[in-house]
């Protein structure tokens, strides 16, 4: 089964698609400067790749057109990254959903390939609920730490950060090969400051050079597929639970 483009769709055939209450699969990214190897849009190319994946084994499901604009304020003073301010993304989020349950889309999942993301998702998901009653799945690679662990060779910076490094690159190995310049790769491993995880921390203050957090030179395609393999098929379980939750409440 393919993915469905819902932006490719016509008329008849969206109306037709529509009728059917499809779970709408909406791809979170970013703009924002990956280092030498890695383009600015690799959280969009991630997002859609993970989401197109989800899409094939979902029925009636549909891939939005990636959201390529995101929230991201810790990398914002390198070259290239373009941030919206929270309240901004977290109103296009609401819209988007809002507009989509109006037209009879019941479930709405963020496919979401950058950590920046995560508030805005939150919070948007909260008042999509409370407005309007929707259900929506926030889902960042979920289900990865185990499988991570027994594949990647470097141990992670930050156990929840990670940038262009041997993980990132590898799901771009495996997702979009094409936009990689691995020749290009160099390590990058600079010193967390102690109070990262409880104070507002600008990354170019501890890394002014290089936004990258690890060595992507370790990156290989087979660790990309391992991962996103695993992520995907729990994205598919969590979708597939939703929605037989939703068809018991209406019978």
């Amino acid at each position: 089964m393919s993915a469905i483009s819902y932006e490719l769709l016509n008329s008849g055939e969206v109306s037709e698609l529509l009728a059917r209450r499809p779970v709408a699969l909406l791809p979170l990214g970013a703009v924002e400067n990956h280092g030498e190897h890695l383009p600015l849009a690799t959280d969009n190319l991630l997002a859609d790749g993970v989401a197109r994946q989800v899409a094939a084994r979902v029925p009636d499901s549909v891939v939005l057109p990636p959201l390529p604009y995101g929230q991201v304020w810790s990398t914002s003073a390198y070259a290239g990254t373009i941030s919206l301010t929270l309240e901004t993304f977290v109103g296009v989020l609401y819209e988007i959903g809002a507009s989509l349950f109006a037209q009879g889309v019941p479930l709405l999942a963020f496919v979401n390939g950058h950590m920046g993301n995560l508030d805005a998702m939150k919070l948007a998901a909260r008042r999509l609920h409370d407005e309007h009653g929707m259900k929506v799945l926030s889902l960042t690679y979920p289900g990865i730490g185990e499988i991570s662990r027994a594949v990647l060779e470097e141990e992670r910076i930050h156990p929840s950060y990670f940038h262009a490094c041997e993980l990132e690159t590898s799901y771009m190995l495996h997702l979009a090969p094409e936009h990689v310049r691995i020749e290009l790769a160099r390590a990058n491993r600079p010193t967390l400051p102690p109070d990262i995880d409880v104070s507002p921390t600008p990354w170019h203050t501890f890394s002014p050079d290089s936004p990258v957090l690890g060595d992507p030179t370790l990156a290989t395609a087979e660790k990309g597929r391992a991962i996103i393999d695993v992520a995907v098929a729990r994205i598919v379980e969590l979708i597939e639970g939703a929605r037989a939750a939703q068809q018991s409440e209406r019978t």
